[in-house]
């Protein structure tokens, strides 16, 4: 019976509610792990003491809160750390778990370790899990004292305390990795590279047909996204004849205007559109409506919207920089990935690819499942 099972306990603050779908990526490893059926998994979730809000269910999982005590804007990293605990212990007992039936111990991001640490306090045959999502893997840009020098060195000394403890580092591409292990103090026990991959029963192909060539995007507006590059490229293309192209712009952010003022002034405006969002359900109907997807982001550890995309038959570019490149061959990694910023060089693919439209073929697989299983066998063996 599932309550006989070793427990696996998700501790993380990004997991898809009724009112918001952040961390959905979360959401879909927990599933893929709960499909495995060897552990009985257990979904945490800290909250800050102003914001309480009651346990909840989730597409068939079940979320449990517990109270996280931080002082405002990040100012003094683990000053809270005592008060929390104990509201973890509480809850663990609330929810009738105790330290020797946790197996595994799997948090997301640095400012969770500590439960993972605590519970391996507790119980010294469990396994902790760290899993680190972005490149500011020590949360330094976080709160209105990122700026400041006392801050990092706080960040930083606090993070490498957190992270030496740990039994397993798991990163969502290998460059996450390195930009962890380049830390001075830092000595990771162990790591795996455990991409993001996609739930095949919520995005495929669909066997859409649609006149034109359409691009997307999917993506918030932020600098190191780099949208204007796409923007950029797809005004050669034009100009150089391409005028069945067709860009659909999905998020928002403190760029867009600019990209939408871009457009405008170079008469643009008939070949790219901007939505606000488009709602996850819909995801799967958007990306079968395209031809190729394109997000040219030159500092991402590993966005989940190329890969799906690619689970809908659709190949995608990007630029250096981005984890996604780690699946990309070397045959034809020109192909595929330029120079960030580089918008000549990513027309010259894009052109390249309406007129030979060659299939993309990826090192790794995307299917979550396939990237789970042997996941959990590295576990089972540790």
């Amino acid at each position: 019976m599932l309550i006989n099972k070793p427990i696996y306990l998700v501790v993380t603050a990004f997991f898809p509610s009724m009112q918001s779908f952040r961390g959905p990526y979360v959401y879909d490893q927990v599933k893929a792990i709960m499909k495995d059926g060897r552990y009985r998994v257990v979904v945490m979730m800290p909250q800050q003491y102003f914001h309480k809000s009651d346990d909840y269910d989730y597409d068939g999982i079940h979320v449990y809160r517990f109270i996280q005590y931080n002082l405002p804007t990040n100012a003094w990293p683990g000053a809270g750390d005592y008060l929390s605990l104990r509201s973890f212990e509480k809850a663990l007992k609330r929810i009738g778990i105790m330290f020797e039936d946790i197996a595994v111990v799997h948090a997301h991001v640095i400012g969770n370790a500590k439960y993972a640490n605590f519970v391996k306090y507790h119980n010294s045959k469990a396994t902790t899990v760290l899993q680190h999502h972005g490149y500011d893997v020590l949360s330094l840009t976080d709160g209105r004292f990122a700026n400041m020098l006392w801050h990092r060195k706080r960040c930083i000394s606090y993070g490498i305390k957190l992270c030496n403890k740990v039994d397993l580092h798991v990163g969502v591409s290998k460059e996450i990795l390195r930009y962890l292990e380049a830390y001075e103090g830092i000595c990771l026990k162990d790591k795996y590279v455990l991409y993001n991959g996609v739930d095949t029963t919520k995005f495929y192909w669909a066997g859409e047909v649609h006149t034109g060539f359409n691009i997307g995007c999917v993506a918030n507006f932020w600098k190191l996204k780099d949208q204007i590059t796409l923007i950029k490229a797809v005004e050669i293309l034009v100009n150089n004849g391409y005028r069945n192209i067709r860009v659909s712009f999905v998020g928002t952010g403190y760029t867009r205007e600019s990209c939408e003022r871009y457009v405008c002034e170079r008469g643009l405006t008939k070949y790219f559109e901007f939505q606000n969002e488009v709602d996850h359900r819909q995801l799967n109907a958007f990306y079968n409506t395209l031809d190729l997807f394109v997000l040219p982001s030159y500092w991402d550890a590993f966005g989940c919207v190329y890969t799906e995309a690619y689970a809908c038959g659709v190949p995608f570019m990007t630029a250096k920089g981005s984890g996604i490149t780690e699946y990309i061959r070397d045959e034809d990694f020109d192909n595929w990935v330029i120079e960030p910023h580089d918008y000549k060089a990513l027309a010259r693919n894009i052109s390249h690819y309406i007129k030979n439209r060659e299939k993309q073929i990826l090192k790794y697989p995307v299917d979550i499942n396939e990237l789970i299983e042997p996941f959990v066998n590295y576990l089972t063996q540790k």
